[in-house]
Formats: C-alpha cells, structure tokens, sequence
C-alpha cells in the first residue's frame, strides 16, 4: 500500500475511485464502438472481432436499434459526452480528496506541534516545523494527486489490455509479457529515483534553515559588512538543491526516454509479427494498432507517475517524524483537567532539571524557594545562572527532572496546567507581537476583552499616553513584531497585554534588559503601582531594578546561593551578591 493511502478519506477515496472505474468503462464501450463502424465501412470483421462485432450488434437490438452509421456515431456522441462528464466529476472528486487529505496532514502536523512539550520542541529547528507545513505538505499533495492518477490510469489500463486479449489472446500475451519487461528492468532507475527525492527534501529543507538564520541576522551581517558571505552561501546552497532537483528529473527524463524507445520498437515487431507471420484480419489489426497505440504511452506515464509518487515519499516521511516526535510528547494527557488556584505560595522544592540529560544537573541543582502570593519577588543571577530556566519551569514549560513545585500545596503537574496558565500574565525579554493593530493584539490575549478593559490595561502599563498620540490610536497598525514602536513602546504593549488577562500572576522574564534607564523606569514604575494586587516574579541580571521587592533569590551555577530582602543581602556578607554590586556599579557597604 502507498503511504499515502492511510491519509485519505474512505468515502473520498472510494468515490474517486468509483468514477475512474465508470470513466475506464466508458472509455472501453467507446473504443467498442470502432467495430461495427469498420464494419459499415466496408473492413471484414472476422474471428474473435466478429465474435465482439456479433454481440454489439445484438446489444444494440435489445435497446430497439439498428446498427446503421447514424445509430453507431449517436451511441458515439452519447458514450463520449457521458466520458467527458464522469471526467469532470472524476477530476473534481479527486480535488476534493487531495485537498481533504493536505488539510488533514497539515492540521495533525500542527495539532502535534502546538500540543508537544516545551522542551521537544526547544530541540527542533524552527525551519524544520516551517518547511514541513509548507514546502513538504505541498510535496505530499503532489504525491496524493498522482496516486489518485496513477489508480484511475491503471484501471484504464487494464480496460485496454483486456479488450485486447479478447482480439488476440495471442498478440496480447506477448504485448503484456513485453511491457512487464520494460518496468521490471527499471527497479534500479526506480530506487534512485527515491534516493534523488530525498536528496531534494534535506537539500531544500537546508535551504529554508539558512534563509530563516539569514534573514533574522541580516541586520548583524550588514553592520559586520558580511552581506557577501551571507550570499555565497545562500547561493551555495541555492545550487545544492538545484542540483539534486537536477539529477531528479534526469532520473524521470532517462526512464521514460528508455521506456518510450522500448516500448515503440517492442511494438513494432509485435505488429510485424501479428501482420507478416500470424496473419491476423484486417479489422483485428487495424483494432490492435489502435488500442496498443492508446496503451503503450498509458503505460509510459504509470511508470513516470510511480517515480514522482516515490519522489514525495521522503517529504511524507519527514512529516510524519516530525508528527511522531510531538506525538510522542504530549504536552497535557487526554481527559478531564484539574484545577489549581494561587491563594498563599508557589514552592519550589529540590528542584533539579536539566536541558541535555538527568544526570547532568548544571542547569539547576536542587533548587529550593518559596514565592509568596499578593508579593514581589526576584529572581536574580548572572547569564547562565538558570534564572529562565526557573520561569520556564512557573509556566509549566517544562517539568524538573527532580523535586516539584507546589501551588498552594498542589503539585503542579501536567493536569493542572490549562487551569495554571489561564491565570499567568507572561512578559518576556523577545516581545511577541502580530502584524496588527494594538486592539488585535490585546484581544489576543483576552479573546472579547471591552475596550474598556483595554484601555484600563494599557493605563496600568503606562502605555495609553503613547497609544493614544498614535494616528489610529488603538487600532493603529503596529508591523511586524511592532517593527513601527519603540522597544519601551513595544515592551509597555506587552505589558499591557498581560494585565488584560487579571492574572493571579505577572511573570517578567529579563522583560526590560534591552531598554534603556528611562524606559526601564517607566516600566517598573508601572509594575511598582501593582504592587500588593498580584504575585509578581521579577527575573533579570540588573540588581537595580529589585530593590522594593519583597524577596529576592540570588542564582548561581544552578543553585540558590542567597536570598532575603535587599537589605539583607547589602548588611550581609554573601560574596556572590558582593561581586554582582560591584560589576553593575552599585555602591554598597557590606558588613
């Protein structure tokens, strides 16, 4: 069976398949037809094609007709427009079949991947997800729609042959015998005709990486001078996959050179025998020749179909790896989903996790805190000190490999988790931001969300001033990623999109780390009038921005070397803190 049969709709498939084997039998009477015109024309039907001439003209009595030429060109008329119809509707069904089979295999490829496990997908390239979506579904579509070809053509196919064995069972053996010489003579071309198609998905699929990397560090490249590098790159690659695309069609191109060559001479002895030794009637030629003249390229194309069928398997087969991975790691277990509140304290105990194995801790290593609900409390460390990996382990990302967390002595698993994030506002460092308008991307987050609400939030987060100075206000266009607003504009956006959801908690992950002081003021002056309204974790490296925290946990290596309030940990004499001061030049004085 194909690999791509699994996909189809049965019903689909079923009556896609129906209608060719209506259009092969019409196809078949029509060509019937070709012997009582010889024999109106004066050509002697003799033999088997006598035998097959005798019965149409019967089946013609039966209907109350006579086989005359108008009688025999109007059932030609009738026969043609009823092919031509089942055609169309054939055509449309397989459309319809093929569309259903791509927005299925699209929609389980996502399904799979917005419903993986973080830390699965932090492993796959974002190109790869992109590629599969896009470049090899269209690959698989191609692959869908010849199969649904290749079936329908086989089927006429078989129409001919056997139409043809009744002529001459004679000729036909030896024209069958010869054709499954051909394709069986062709299972080298046909298995590096499948090693050429896959050479072309990993090609192509290197193709989108390098111009997804390019395309986001082109800013980089063109202060570093190194557009030209960044080309010839491009373009070596570009070439690679020319290549392979290349030596694919010379594979497609040398099989049917050699199966069309063959295919013509076979049947050119054929006809000599059958004309010069077996001497067979005039009409039983004359049916021959035209039948094996419809057959022989029928068969050239079924074998060209099956190359490009087995030229999209690879692309078929990154897709379901890609599906399986997820698949294999689902994100929330099937059934009904717990529920979880914030009310006291999120607890983080002996936590342990790592990005690479279980045994490798170094990412952090028995990490144990307490986060008090209606405070703020923060996290801090140099780059390194596994701070994002602690926010990544609140919003239920990813799982410890030892220890748990505790929401108000609830540990926090994977049924917990819809109920746990619908109360999570989360602002990070990179801004995600759609090309629309600020009202779409505040909706976004609070689907139906009144523009009262909005307003509110953006108040809250210290944005309505700007928002409401810009041409369309809230519903102004932002660009991609909100290309047309300032970072501090962005990130107070981001903010504000936050707040709209009332969250139990405000999760800031390094949020203000690229602005710069004023803009940072702005946003902490922001964050500071919430306080005692919500659980807030602050995460950053700037040690000025958590000095009115109520807590603050200072990271290290992995490990928790500190905590307490800032004035704690200034009378204190803890020297990791000490060094982090002095490099940020905050002036202190420890005791």
């Amino acid at each position: 069976m194909s690999p791509f049969a699994g996909a189809f709709s049965t019903r689909r498939a079923i009556g896609a398949i129906g209608l060719a084997v209506a259009v092969g039998l019409t196809e078949g009477l029509t060509l019937l037809l070709l012997l009582p015109l010889l024999q109106l024309a004066g050509v002697p039907v003799q033999g088997n094609v006598g035998n097959i001439s005798r019965s149409l003209a019967s089946a013609f009595l039966k209907i109350g007709l006579q086989p005359t030429l108008i009688t025999v060109l109007l059932m030609y008329v009738v026969l043609t427009s009823l092919q031509a119809t089942l055609t169309r509707m054939k055509t449309i069904a397989d459309t319809l079949a093929i569309q259903e089979y791509t927005f299925g295999l699209r929609t389980r490829l996502y399904s799979s991947i917005a419903r993986a496990q973080w830390l699965v997908l932090s492993r796959i390239r974002t190109s790869d997800f992109t590629f599969a979506l896009t470049t090899a579904i269209d690959e698989t579509e191609n692959g869908a729609g010849n199969l649904l070809f290749f079936i329908a053509n086989s089927f006429i196919a078989f129409v001919y042959i056997g139409l043809a064995f009744r002529v001459s069972p004679e000729m036909s053996a030896i024209v069958t015998g010869t054709a499954a010489v051909l394709l069986l003579g062709e299972r080298a071309a046909t298995l590096l005709g499948l090693k050429r198609g896959a050479k072309v998905t990993s090609t192509t699929n290197e193709l989108y990486a390098t111009a997804s990397e390019q395309l986001g560090g082109l800013k980089t490249a063109k202060s570093y001078g190194q557009e030209e590098r960044h080309l010839a790159l491009f373009l070596d690659i570009g070439a690679n996959v020319n290549a392979a695309r290349l030596a694919l069609t010379k594979t497609f191109t040398a099989l049917r050179w050699r199966t069309t060559i063959g295919s013509v001479l076979a049947l050119s002895v054929i006809l000599y025998l059958a004309v010069d030794r077996l001497r067979l009637p005039t009409a039983a030629i004359l049916l021959l020749l035209f039948l094996f003249s419809r057959l022989v390229p029928r068969l050239v194309g079924l074998q060209q179909t099956f190359q490009q069928i087995l030229s999209s398997v690879p692309a078929l087969q990154t897709i379901e790896q890609l599906i399986r991975e997820c698949e294999n790691a689902p994100e929330r277990p099937d059934g009904e989903q717990a529920t979880i509140s914030l009310g006291n304290a999120i607890e983080l105990r002996e936590v342990s996790f790592s990005y690479l194995n279980p045994e490798d801790v170094s990412h952090l290593s028995s990490v144990t805190m307490r986060i008090p609900a209606g405070r703020t409390t923060a996290i801090v460390g140099p780059s390194g000190a596994g701070k994002s990996t602690i926010a990544d382990i609140l919003l239920g990302l990813i799982r410890p490999y030892d220890g748990a967390v505790l929401v108000d002595g609830v540990t926090l698993d994977q049924a917990h988790l819809r109920a746990w994030r619908s109360q999570i506002g989360y602002v990070a460092q990179d801004t995600f931001l759609f090309n629309e308008t600020i009202r779409y991307n505040l909706d976004w987050a609070k689907p139906g969300a009144s523009e009262s609400e909005m307003i509110e939030a953006l108040d809250h987060a210290s944005a309505l001033d700007y928002v409401s100075r810009l041409p369309d206000g809230i519903d102004t266009v932002i660009g991609e990623r909100g290309v047309r607003l300032s970072g501090g504009e962005r990130q107070r956006l981001s903010l504000a999109r936050a707040l709209l959801r009332s969250p139990r908690l405000l999760l800031l992950d390094e949020a203000t780390s690229a602005l710069d002081s004023e803009n940072e003021e702005r946003i902490y002056s922001a964050i500071g009038r919430l306080h005692g309204e919500m659980t807030i974790v602050i995460i950053t490296h700037r040690l000025s921005t958590i000095r009115n925290a109520d807590m603050i946990h200072v990271l290290d290596g992995g490990k928790l070397v500190a905590s307490g309030t800032w004035e704690k940990l200034v009378s204190g004499n803890n020297p990791r803190f000490r060094e982090m001061c002095r490099a940020q030049g905050i002036v202190v004085f420890f005791a």
